[in-house]
């Protein structure tokens, strides 16, 4: 009892759902559950197929939830963000219901959305849903969300923006995740998607670790308290991690600012929930840590919170900022245009 509820929408939230569930065995508890809404019925014949082939057989936690099969006939919504509210607003009740009925039975602590702005599904089902499971449900909701390329042209950045928007209207600051930063991780966009979704993937099991520690973390900390943090206009989250505790001394920035999801900066002030997990933590670390959020990221409120457990490997620290500026993202979110082009538009050739 008093899980987290995961909730992907869209392709791409239930691509994340399946690496995560595949991956890390700990999310696989039966306190946590993952539901993943999408228009298209192909996106969930590919996730039990993935489950297959890693011997996955039975995942009584994970959920298939189609939206809008009596219009869309089971096929996506295509970069169309309408389609997609639509189906949502059509089977929005049932939907609900389903959710409803798995709140009352499990208690869940928080829930997590994740989706991709952009496409047809999630963007604005991301907010609909999100804001409906908050205030229809009684669950405190943290929203992820990646954000396009630049080069993927006016439409998906367009669609990006549209859902953006309808997060923030809705009181709904998101953790966002930058596509444009796969360049850095890779030479190859199947690379890039890749490690971006280890990095998003490790987030999630970062926080299952915390709401299942079976020990006490220091200080002691609920995961509800996380959304106390939470500022406008926009998050960004990060996870370092290495086996080496002289590495990991030498190298923790480094990784903490290359696995940032998001490159932005505050508006004014930040507020960060910052996790160290290890057999054993030190606390010069902890301390450089804290010092380095209240530095470099303005930060007014920070929780910080250590769990040990000799079942730990490697040092891990993973944070998440709220109070990033959306008009501060860089590069800025609009399409990438070739020079040329952008003299002739400066120019009016």
């Amino acid at each position: 009892m008093g899980g987290i509820l995961f909730i992907g929408t869209g392709s791409a939230g239930e691509r994340i759902l399946s690496i995560a569930y595949a991956t890390f065995k700990n999310l696989r508890s039966k306190e946590n559950y993952f539901v993943a809404v999408n228009t298209s019925k192909k996106d969930h014949e590919r996730v039990q197929s993935y489950f297959e082939e890693r011997g996955i057989k039975d995942h009584p936690n994970f959920l298939f939830e189609t939206i809008g099969e009596e219009t869309l006939s089971g096929y996506g919504a295509g970069k169309d963000p309408k389609l997609g509210q639509s189906a949502y607003e059509t089977d929005k009740e049932k939907l609900l219901k389903r959710l409803k009925s798995l709140h009352k039975k499990e208690n869940f602590k928080i829930a997590i959305t994740l989706s991709s702005l952009g496409g047809g599904c999630g963007t604005m089902v991301a907010g609909e849903l999100s804001s409906d499971v908050r205030d229809e449900i009684g669950i405190r909701v943290v929203p992820i969300c990646t954000i396009p390329f630049r080069r993927e042209g006016d439409l998906l950045v367009g669609n990006a923006i549209l859902g953006l928007r309808n997060l923030l209207d809705k009181g709904l600051n998101p953790l966002i995740f930058d596509n444009e930063l796969m360049m850095r991780f890779s030479q190859t966009v199947g690379e890039g998607v890749d490690r971006a979704n280890i990095i998003i993937t490790s987030l999630v099991s970062s926080l299952v670790d915390l709401v299942e520690y079976g020990g006490f973390s220091n200080p002691p900390i609920d995961i509800i308290d996380i959304t106390r943090l939470i500022i406008p206009q926009c998050g960004f989250f990060t996870v370092a991690y290495l086996d080496n505790l002289r590495d990991f001394k030498k190298k923790w920035k480094d990784l903490f600012e290359f696995n940032k999801s998001l490159v932005s900066q505050p508006i004014t002030q930040t507020n960060c929930f910052i996790m160290f997990k290890a057999r054993s933590f030190p606390h010069e670390l902890v301390e450089d840590a804290l010092s380095y959020l209240r530095t470099k990221y303005s930060a007014k409120e920070i929780i910080p919170t250590t769990i040990e457990d000799k079942s730990f490997s490697g040092y891990t620290i993973a944070a998440m900022v709220w109070g990033m500026s959306i008009e501060g993202i860089k590069p800025p979110l609009k399409t990438k245009r070739p020079l040329s082009e952008e003299i002739r538009k400066m120019f009016k050739i």
